[in-house]
């Protein structure tokens, strides 16, 4: 049996702090199960935190350090050491000259990001570094919790009405349609964003999760940006059907039209919700197809399993050079 290899992670522990992302942090100590794991939570300069262990890791690996340093420490000196490093990338949009300068400045040997198609487009000189790891669910919550359907139709997150400034107008189009449409129809439930930085758990988790399982279809989408968001696969987890506004980087992860999902726009959703509602059969199939699609191929074990290959197949290919 190989050794397994070691990997330092330089993150927050932002899951117990900020509720919302504890899906975020889970995903990370996923890992555990494939690797040897170590963690470093505060600002410093890799050469002296490394002083600190008594081993010298294979790997380094710094969680997003955006918005302000809420999800990963501030760490100097990554491009004065010659162990291999990547980072994890999330938000593109987030000011990408100072990510730029991050990768190159840094010497980043790997960057793995949550999203395919919108990170290429803003870094297509990073092709070759970059790997691809999606968002994924933790089955022990997202997950079928048989409770009664008693939403008929469900939007959560981010949207655009009234007076509200965040998100900005425009940004997410199609939710914000589904908003103005669906909040006078019998059967809608819309739930607000609980916030980023909250540290409510009212919506957030076990309680996001139940709210998902009570409802018969949900509304999302991934943006302007066309992110693969973490709603696509918390809506197929916890069975719901998923009307949602398509984009490169889910079709290419396995979700089909009719299928394990329903593809609409802004024109057609309303006719499509309608027309799901009406016919459980259908849209039953769709849901335990999706179900078992994210159940399969999107959960934290699949993920941790490819984040660590991706690493052992660069070390691998490092030594042979």
């Amino acid at each position: 049996m190989k050794n397994k290899v070691k990997i330092l992670i330089l993150i927050k522990k932002f899951g117990l702090k900020f509720p919302k992302h504890k899906q975020k942090y889970e995903m990370i100590k996923a890992l555990e199960e494939f690797a040897d794991v170590y963690y470093w939570h505060n600002d410093g300069s890799i050469i002296e935190i490394l002083k600190k262990f008594k081993f010298t890791p294979d790997f380094i690996l710094h969680y997003d350090f955006a918005w302000n340093g809420h999800y990963a420490p501030k760490i100097s000196d990554l491009d004065k050491i010659n162990i291999p490093k990547g980072c994890f990338v999330i938000d593109i949009h987030w000011n990408k000259e100072k990510r730029r300068n991050y990768f190159i400045t840094n010497n980043i040997d790997l960057i793995f990001s949550v999203t395919k198609h919108p990170f290429l487009h803003a870094f297509p000189e990073f092709k070759e570094k970059h790997r691809w790891i999606p968002f994924s669910i933790n089955p022990n919550v997202i997950k079928d919790w048989k409770l009664k359907k008693d939403i008929k139709f469900l939007l959560m997150g981010l949207v655009h009405y009234n007076n509200v400034k965040h998100p900005p107008k425009g940004r997410y189009r199609f939710r914000d349609a589904v908003y103005e449409k669906m909040k006078s129809i019998e059967g809608f439930k819309f739930n607000k964003h609980p916030g980023h930085l909250t540290s409510s758990t009212k919506m957030v988790n076990e309680n996001f999760a139940k709210e998902l399982n009570r409802s018969e279809i949900f509304f999302t989408c991934g943006g302007v940006f066309q992110y693969p968001v973490i709603k696509f696969f918390e809506a197929l987890g916890c069975k719901t059907l998923l009307l949602a506004e398509p984009n490169p980087d889910i079709l290419e992860l396995g979700f089909k039209d009719g299928e394990n999902f329903v593809a609409c726009n802004i024109s057609n959703f309303y006719k499509k919700a309608l027309y799901y509602s009406e016919n459980k059969i259908e849209r039953e199939r769709i849901i335990n197809n999706g179900y078992n699609f994210v159940h399969t191929h999107h959960t934290n074990k699949v993920r941790a399993k490819n984040f660590v290959q991706y690493i052992e197949e660069f070390l691998a290919d490092k030594k042979s050079t």
